[in-house]
């Protein structure tokens, strides 16, 4: 009996002993470590500027994206890999099926742990990569529904109050979610979409990655993301879109972040898309292209609307 309570514990305490891919019907599957060891492994390198100096890495491991395809686990809208330390990486298929990834064994002639394989994207900053890889989950996506309300972004917090060392950070000012937040949606779980001005979009939820979370504020002005539920990694910085289910606030000196937001979110809006601008004493209907021409346009703005 003390031998079956010791191994369970072990098992609770060792890495997994297997990559484990969640297909989009919630079906699990193993893949030993070992399975990936034995697979003829291709050779590539990745670069990255430091210093001032170009490093070239050679890497060793398998196609992962081919072999994904090889296994016939159905179809999926979005792919996520998770680390054993809650790291998150996730694409829609769209953005999948353009890139090249690699499930690393070898790095610079270094043999990994069996339970410390990495996910490389070679075309892709580090940032995306993931170490010590646990599982990887094909989903189905889940639509983030277009705002009603779109705010500048900039005249919301200046009626936020910032905080000096927002508990559980210091040495920073910011805005806690939990105290702004409800401003925006009265769910009691809100869908959060937060795009930033380096072309990063990151869709999370509170309370649950959220709670606790603070938008700094640097002295640049910038908004960075950090959260107590999310490694520091995934923290994002110089937000310029930040969604919380049916309202938006947007950089309004970064409007055209608006196109590629759609994008990722699969947004169906019209060629011919209008805005219908509302500002103090007027509301104007207006052709996004026009709005984009003219940041005047902008100016004293209250919040706008997209006109389908």
């Amino acid at each position: 009996m003390k031998y079956c309570i010791l191994t369970m514990i072990i098992a609770l305490i060792s890495p997994l002993a297997a990559l484990i891919i969640t297909d989009s019907q919630g079906v699990s599957h193993e893949y030993p470590y070992d399975h990936f060891f034995k697979i003829q492994p291709k050779e590539f390198q990745t670069s990255k500027e430091l210093d001032g100096e170009t490093v070239i890495n050679t890497w060793q491991g398998i196609r992962f994206d081919t072999w994904l395809k090889e296994q016939k686990l159905g179809d999926f809208a979005v792919i996520k890999f998770m680390s054993g330390d809650r790291y998150e990486v996730k694409f829609n298929r769209a953005e999948w099926d353009t890139l090249t990834c690699y499930l690393a064994h070898t790095g610079e002639g270094e043999i990994f742990p069996k339970e410390q394989l990495r996910v490389i994207f070679p075309h892709l900053r580090s940032m995306h990569w993931v170490r010590d890889v646990e599982r990887v989950s094909l989903e189905h996506y889940k639509e983030i529904a277009i705002p009603v309300k779109f705010l500048p972004l900039a005249d919301f917090f200046a009626t936020q109050k910032l905080m000096e060392n927002p508990k559980p950070f210091v040495r920073m000012n910011g805005y806690r979610f939990d105290d702004f937040v409800a401003e925006l949606s009265d769910l009691p779980i809100k869908d959060v979409v937060i795009y930033s001005r380096d072309g990063l979009i990151q869709t999370l939820s509170y309370p649950g990655q959220l709670a606790g979370a603070v938008l700094e504020r640097t002295e640049e002005g910038a908004l960075n993301l950090k959260s107590p539920q999310i490694p520091g990694g995934m923290w994002m910085k110089d937000i310029s879109y930040l969604q919380v289910d049916y309202q938006a606030l947007i950089d309004t000196d970064n409007a055209s972040v608006l196109i590629p937001v759609a994008k990722a979110l699969q947004w169906k809006l019209s060629p011919n898309l209008k805005l219908n601008m509302h500002y103090p004493r007027e509301t104007e209907v207006m052709e996004l292209g026009d709005v984009l021409a003219e940041p005047m346009l902008l100016e004293n703005l209250q919040y706008f609307e997209l006109v389908p």
